[in-house]
């Protein structure tokens, strides 16, 4: 039987960055196999992952709750007969409901157990998300049976504002506010509160009443691809640094729709260069991982136009 730990978390909050630190501290030494499902096309996150010397399968076609339900079923499969592996981390499309990826999950219990469903919540859009977007939001939050809160750097005044608002949402799940690396590794391990959403999912398939309860509590009233959009770019120009960053902020900042996240690793005169975008909070850094795509991801985004504004003349 493979360990399973699901790494949920809403778009720009920490997801690949939380991978990195439980492969490096959590899981030392293990035979390590990421399934990573981008909302789009780029698998930007596969590639730096990849970089960091981490086996990952990608799955780009869609979130995995939307369409891709049946794939990621055989994916499962597929990964533990050909890798035989410690750990399987499943790192689904931040705008995915982490209780269908559960459930999805589950129809493997002869292969994989989960351990753990962690929901990476970033303080800074917090407020802005659960308004915005409440129902792939919250679902993440309410089905995770830990919780972390990512980029506390001065939000100390935030903090126990933010955890108050988590708890209205999940009264069970532990909440750690600290950073990663100070956290034992054996709360990443293993969890309780998982057990119940097991339970509920095994009376769903013996009862019709409960299965349809079950239904209309966690089924998606939209589908993400119903909501949220992305464009892919593929970066061949040979840009300057500078020059990169003029055409990412000039897509953002002349866009129509909103932009909630953008990503990329692009080669550039200067090196390699790792792409990151949330509102508010534009960076550009070197990085080791070699890559040609840039992804926006939002709402209301039109693919000619963002194509348009990153090859025009500035």
């Amino acid at each position: 039987m493979t360990d399973l730990y699901i790494i949920s978390g809403f778009l720009g909050a920490g997801k690949t960055t939380l991978i990195q630190t439980m492969a490096s501290s959590v899981f030392q030494g293990q035979k390590i196999v990421v399934i990573e499902n981008d909302f789009g096309e780029a698998g930007i996150d596969a590639s730096f992952l990849t970089s960091c010397e981490i086996t990952v399968t990608s799955m780009n076609a869609g979130c995995i709750c939307c369409s891709m339900s049946g794939d990621f079923y055989k994916a499962i499969g597929q990964i533990v007969k050909e890798y035989q592996p410690d750990v399987i981390l499943v790192e689904p499309s931040g705008v995915g409901k982490l209780s269908d990826i559960v459930k999805a999950c589950l129809k493997q219990k002869e292969l994989v157990e989960i351990k753990r469903c962690i929901t990476v919540v970033d303080i800074r859009t917090f407020d802005k998300y659960r308004e915005n977007y409440g129902e792939f939001f919250v679902d993440q939050i309410r089905y995770g049976d830990l919780i972390l809160i990512s980029h506390l750097e001065g939000k100390s005044g935030e903090i126990e504002e933010t955890l108050r608002k988590i708890r209205e949402c999940n009264q069970e799940a532990r909440i750690e506010a600290d950073f990663w690396d100070s956290i034992p590794a054996e709360v990443f391990r293993t969890g309780e509160r998982v057990e119940a959403v097991k339970e509920l999912y095994e009376e769903s398939l013996k009862t019709p009443k409960i299965s349809h309860l079950l239904s209309a509590v966690s089924s998606p009233f939209r589908f993400a691809r119903e909501v949220f959009s992305s464009v892919t770019l593929t970066c061949d120009d040979s840009l300057t640094k500078e020059e990169l960053r003029l055409k990412l902020e000039h897509v953002i900042q002349q866009a129509d729709g909103m932009i909630l996240r953008g990503k990329g690793i692009v080669g550039c005169n200067e090196g390699n260069f790792l792409f990151h975008y949330i509102p508010g909070k534009f960076q550009l850094e070197p990085s080791q991982a070699e890559g040609n795509k840039i992804c926006f991801i939002g709402t209301g985004i039109k693919k000619e136009q963002i194509k348009s504004l990153f090859e025009g003349k500035l």
